[in-house]
């Protein structure tokens, strides 16, 4: 998908952005002072939540635009624009937590970009995800010519164990109830009441993971 402002600005006001934003700053146990980086900032909401939370906000994208953007609307956060080849900018160990919000469905090499990301975590450094659920009912309402891959939650923790993660937590949320529209605001306004029923725990919307760093 070609990057828009209207779209990235937009969904921050929806309320399952919100939640699946919420969880990834409570994986990642945010604290003050902590130095962290969202991969993939197109919009603004979860730079402006790390540092509401008291930490050193980095924000790194691939587009452009998206960093003109996120440089004026969070002149507090420090937002790089990075090359589409896996590296990032930064030292070894520079990071206590690393968050990405629909972001690793669109890289075209998982293994390389995650040890990346592992190399500039700090030890016991944390990893929070959030990605498209390759087993939702409905696939056609996550469709996008720009993803690469899109997961199961055991294909995804497979691929954050193999990259040197301990996965503490793996779990969906927003499930599928059906495509009449009311139904869809029912599994997000829901979505804890149905995330220990199994049938429906397998099938939510969203892939959410918590991982840190693992023992050498």
């Amino acid at each position: 998908m070609a990057y828009s402002d209207s779209y990235f600005i937009t969904r921050e006001s929806w309320r399952d952005w919100r939640i699946e934003a919420r969880e990834l700053v409570r994986l990642a146990r945010v604290t003050r002072n902590a130095c962290t980086l969202e991969i993939g900032c197109g919009s603004v909401g979860l730079l402006r939540m790390l540092l509401a939370r008291g930490a050193h906000a980095v924000g790194v994208d691939t587009s452009a635009r998206a960093v003109q953007l996120a440089r004026a609307r969070v002149p507090a956060a420090l937002v790089v624009q990075i090359a589409d080849d896996d590296t990032l900018p930064f030292p070894n160990q520079t990071f206590d937590a690393i968050l990405a919000q629909h972001v690793i469905e669109h890289l075209s090499n998982v293994d390389t970009t995650l040890h990346e990301w592992r190399r500039v975590l700090k030890p016991n450094g944390r990893l929070a995800l959030a990605t498209p659920n390759a087993r939702y009912p409905d696939p056609a309402h996550f469709a996008d010519a720009d993803h690469a891959r899109v997961f199961t939650p055991d294909e995804l923790c497979d691929v954050v164990t193999s990259a040197g993660f301990e996965v503490e937590t793996c779990f969906t949320i927003f499930p599928y109830l059906g495509r009449i529209r009311a139904l869809c605001a029912l599994g997000v306004m829901a979505h804890r009441a149905f995330r220990h029923i199994p049938y429906f725990a397998a099938r939510g919307r969203t892939t959410v993971v918590g991982a840190q760093i693992g023992a050498p």
